[in-house]
């Protein structure tokens, strides 16, 4: 008899469990303020008998705009917890979709584990016509369940398509095609013959690889983002300064361009409270550098991460140090 896989699956709410007010409800579903019950998702899908043996296990549902740095910390809690007590070989966490790259992030860095931890959401509701959650979890099992997920960090899949944590980003705000890694592309597919097939391998720091170990927590430093644009001044920089910002994240023009305003109040920040300022770009791709002259005045260069995660690595690395030639170095490995 074949033994198969356990994948332990989390609930945290969004999308993929939503109830909407009827078929044809693909946008104001939230508004209807229904889900399915415990155990429901699963009841849909007797194919994943299968795959593995799943078992869900409870957590707090919230859309995914509502999780917290606390949500976060007792996410790792209990995904170290059934690890440590052998009850699963991978988990597979439903989430919405609207901050799920974050989430993948944090836990991308944060675990230590080499099992698979595999995020999925849906672009529709459970009730819709064409809802695509039920292969989304499907997939999201068999990717779990693959010997060859281990070690990769925490992935997350959507669409048939398996991303990396650190590089996954929502492109859509609805089309079932939003997840996308704009600078290096997916690591593989959960394909249409039932395979897992992996074509990349992160070289970027995670999981085991990472110092970050947040099990014995209870908060992070607080770090804020703001937008550059024509006219920014420093009010926003200021604010957060004063609601006791130890990092902000400069989500600039282009290449990294605060306007003078701005970099102004930047400079002010990190002279007078030592704030951490981090580089990164509104843009859709590419990299922010650490010229020179940025390296005087104290700012950190967020590569290509996106300014909601460099957020989250920002706050990781401040827990640990303040020097800032020390957190440019994480930045440059994960």
């Amino acid at each position: 008899m074949t033994v198969l896989p356990r994948v332990g699956l989390i609930i945290t709410g969004g999308t993929i469990d939503s109830v909407g007010a009827d078929r044809l409800d693909l946008a104001w579903y939230i508004e209807t303020g229904k889900r399915l019950g415990d155990g429901q998702l699963l009841a849909q899908l007797p194919e994943l008998a299968q795959i593995a043996a799943v078992e869900e296990i409870p957590f707090r549902r919230l859309p995914s705009q509502a999780l917290v740095t606390k949500d976060w910390l007792d996410l790792v809690r209990e995904i170290h917890a059934i690890f440590d007590r052998d009850e699963a070989d991978g988990i597979v966490i439903t989430h919405g979709t609207n901050t799920l790259e974050e989430t993948a992030y944090f836990l991308n860095l944060t675990l230590k584990t080499e099992r698979p931890v595999v995020l999925v959401g849906s672009m529709r509701p459970s009730s819709a016509i064409s809802a695509d959650g039920y292969l989304n979890l499907i997939n999201a099992v068999r990717v779990a369940a693959d010997p060859a997920s281990r070690g990769r960090g925490c992935l997350v899949v959507l669409n048939d398509t398996i991303f990396n944590g650190r590089d996954v980003t929502k492109n859509s705000t609805y089309r079932v095609q939003a997840f996308q890694s704009r600078d290096l592309g997916p690591l593989g597919f959960a394909d249409a013959d039932g395979k897992v097939v992996y074509y990349h391998h992160s070289v970027r720091g995670h999981t085991t690889g990472t110092e970050f170990d947040v099990r014995f927590m209870q908060s992070l430093p607080r770090v804020d983002i703001v937008l550059s644009y024509v006219g920014a001044d420093g009010t926003m920089i200021d604010a957060a300064v004063e609601a006791g910002a130890r990092g902000i994240v400069s989500a600039a023009t282009g290449a990294g361009r605060p306007t003078p305003l701005e970099d102004a109040a930047f400079d002010r920040a990190y002279a007078e409270n030592n704030v951490v300022m981090c580089l990164s770009s509104r843009v859709a791709a590419g990299r922010v550098v650490r010229s020179p002259g940025l390296a005087k005045r104290g700012f950190v260069a967020a590569d290509n991460l996106q300014p909601w995660k460099a957020r989250i690595l920002l706050s990781l690395a401040l827990a640990k140090t303040s020097d800032v030639n020390a957190i440019q170095q994480m930045f440059d490995t994960y």
